[in-house]
């Protein structure tokens, strides 16, 4: 015969199984119908047309900062730019690295013109398709003309432009505080140890920094792209909750990597490859957090819902 405790525990346990199984269903209610957006022909039409896009973009557009840095001297954001590509691109990184500086020792007048122009190009390509994903997860019915959308797209690489470029120099203003603050107090005998502190806390500002940038981006994608009016007040919760998780996939990807091995079906077309399936599974993301937004059911956590209860209600209204 079993004893009162054990029985008490086996009851226990079963409550909080129950409890927990309940919540998944309710958390599978609320997130199921965004959940379904991925798997729609539609949207994964529009994620494949915005990978090849931000393949086309991503070069002229991390160039664009080199040489703004370069233009202002600010040499360590340089390295800062180059760290964020090794840590936030998911393979080919040392390749890339490579390009850029070449690149960059190499950029005359007429190549900086060529980049900013093939930035103006690719965005169309990457914010087009996103406006009539969102106007249809918004339940727009009418998409702003050709002319109309490059405008707000060249509107939206100039703000995320600035959004990243102003990240990049914060977290080496942040790298070169912590820098100076570990190798003036370490003792000689502990340069080891304060190199790999440096280097820790060095990570930590870099996502410091990069994480509000992400949101920040997020944000003005899903208030000012769609064509219609969108409550800023509504989106910033989804936006919030975009970049965190944009942080996770970001790690998630790179652990799934070696199991999909591109190498081996691709060869020499494996970087370009990678690359795409990232920025479709990163498109797709996207969608998922603005249909969040749309359905209005993503909150703030209760802790800051105090500080973003009085967000103010922006007059600029699209009809």
């Amino acid at each position: 015969m079993s004893s009162p405790i054990s029985a008490n525990l086996m009851d226990g346990w079963r409550s909080r199984l129950r409890q927990i199984w309940e919540q998944t269903r309710a958390a599978g209610r609320l997130l199921g119908p965004s959940a379904r957006l991925l798997i729609s022909i539609e949207n994964h039409t529009y994620a494949y047309s915005v990978a090849a896009s931000v393949i086309l973009a991503f070069l002229p557009f991390i160039l664009l900062l080199i040489t703004v840095a370069d233009a202002l001297h600010a040499y360590p954001a340089i390295q800062v730019i180059y760290e964020l590509v090794r840590q936030y691109l998911p393979a080919g990184q040392g390749q890339i690295i490579h390009d850029l500086s070449y690149l960059a020792h190499h950029h005359t007048h007429s190549a900086a013109a060529f980049s900013l122009l093939m930035l103006a190009i690719s965005s169309t390509g990457v914010f087009l398709p996103l406006e009539v994903a969102l106007n249809g997860i918004w339940g727009f019915r009418q998409n702003r003309s050709y002319l109309a959308n490059q405008a707000v797209s060249l509107g939206l690489v100039a703000a995320c432009g600035v959004l990243a470029y102003l990240s990049v120099i914060f977290a080496t203003w942040g790298q070169e505080i912590i820098h100076a603050v570990i190798f003036t107090l370490a003792p000689a005998a502990w340069s080891g140890f304060a190199a790999g502190f440096y280097a820790v806390l060095s990570w930590i500002i870099l996502r410091a920094m990069v994480i509000p940038a992400s949101i920040a981006g997020f944000f003005l994608i899903y208030w000012l792209l769609p064509h219609g009016p969108v409550p800023a007040v509504q989106v910033f919760p989804a936006a919030f909750y975009t970049g965190l998780l944009a942080e996770i996939f970001q790690v998630i990807f790179r652990l799934l990597l070696p199991a999909l091995d591109f190498q081996a079906v691709y060869a020499s077309f494996a970087l370009p490859v990678t690359l795409i399936f990232w920025g479709f599974a990163s498109a797709l993301l996207l969608l998922f957090g603005a249909s969040l937004s749309a359905r209005n059911i993503a909150r703030m956590p209760a802790q800051l819902q105090l500080k973003f209860h009085g967000f103010p209600r922006f007059p600029f209204r699209r009809e």
